[in-house]
């Protein structure tokens, strides 16, 4: 009987002890688990005795936090307030406004490099209808009267002032002629010859320029020759006419005008068609050395003007002129 109390009593106490390690080891797990708060942590010897949750206030904003084991007390504030309290000095901002750049028409471009003594649209519409060997196209500039229109209005818009160079002016008029000439032509064709449009078709005034009124006479005899010792010049004027100079199919430009001058004078001398050297002794030229022949002999006489322009040279040989073609040039 005694044992048995003995046995009772050491029972009940194990299980007193046991229970209470269980409660025991139940609170230092809680404690362990338990999220840390540095600001009511107290430290001693260095070793944090206690640690809560980080708490926040509504009323306050407040949130504790732990940075490198000290304790921090940051505000939060609304991100309206920030941006409302966000000034910018404004000594330290400027704008700089632009002034828009007007964008260049096609027309001004045009205008800023269009160059009139380039003569351009003069040389499209002999590049388009005039052949190598001088042949016009005169239906076809007929057709399209407009072109030829619009390069006498250029013509007529761009006439020779006081700062134009004596070239320029030069180069000016031995366009004028041979344009007014195709239009002579146009305005008249079809016809064979252009002494059909008239008795004295060079008479005819019908050109008008710088608020002058002109015939093809008065361009060649009273400014071009009046006014330009150059002899060269019955080469490059042309008369729509077969025994004529060829008209080029190209414009006259002042930069390229004595050298133009100098290939039509061989061009011409060279065409067995205007002038016969098959006989030295014995040559027929063209009747123009005839007509203007005192042109030719400023410098000398018709004969030294010819052996300038062409390799084999003559030695006083004895002259004639050919019979001259006034049938067209087309």
């Amino acid at each position: 009987m005694k044992k048995t109390i003995i046995f009772l009593t050491a029972l009940v106490f194990g299980v007193v002890l046991t229970s209470c390690s269980s409660e025991a080891s139940s609170n230092t797990q809680n404690v362990a688990d338990a999220p840390q708060d540095v600001s009511n942590t107290s430290v001693s010897e260095g070793i944090p005795t206690a640690a809560k949750a980080p708490e926040q206030s509504e009323s306050t904003g407040t949130i504790s936090s732990k940075r490198e084991g000290k304790s921090v007390q940051e505000k939060s504030t609304p991100l309206e307030e920030k941006i409302t309290d966000l000034e910018v000095p404004k000594s330290t901002v400027s704008v700089v406004m632009e002034e828009p750049v007007a964008p260049v028409s096609i027309t001004q471009q045009t205008e800023d490099t269009y160059d009139f003594h380039a003569y351009e649209r003069w040389d499209d519409l002999l590049r388009a209808n005039v052949s190598s060997s001088g042949k016009v196209n005169y239906s076809a500039i007929k057709r399209d009267v407009a072109k030829l229109d619009s390069v006498i209005k250029e013509f007529q818009d761009n006439y020779p002032g006081s700062g134009w160079s004596s070239t320029q002016k030069l180069t000016y008029w031995i366009n004028a002629y041979n344009l007014f000439t195709i239009k002579l032509i146009v305005d008249n064709y079809p016809v064979s010859s252009i002494t059909k449009i008239t008795a004295k078709p060079w008479e005819k005034k019908f050109i008008q320029l710088g608020g002058k009124t002109y015939d093809l006479n008065t361009i060649e005899n009273g400014i071009i020759r009046k006014q330009f010792n150059e002899p060269r010049i019955h080469f490059a004027l042309n008369c729509a006419s077969e025994s004529c100079p060829i008209l080029l199919n190209r414009a006259y430009t002042p930069s390229k005008l004595y050298s133009q001058l100098t290939t039509q004078t061989k061009k011409f001398l060279n065409d067995a068609s205007k002038n016969d050297f098959s006989d030295s002794k014995n040559i027929k030229i063209s009747s123009i050395f005839d007509w203007y022949g005192d042109d030719f002999k400023k410098s000398g006489t018709v004969i030294d003007f010819i052996n300038k322009y062409r390799s084999e040279q003559l030695n006083n040989p004895k002259i004639s002129y050919m019979t001259y073609s006034w049938d067209l040039n087309d």
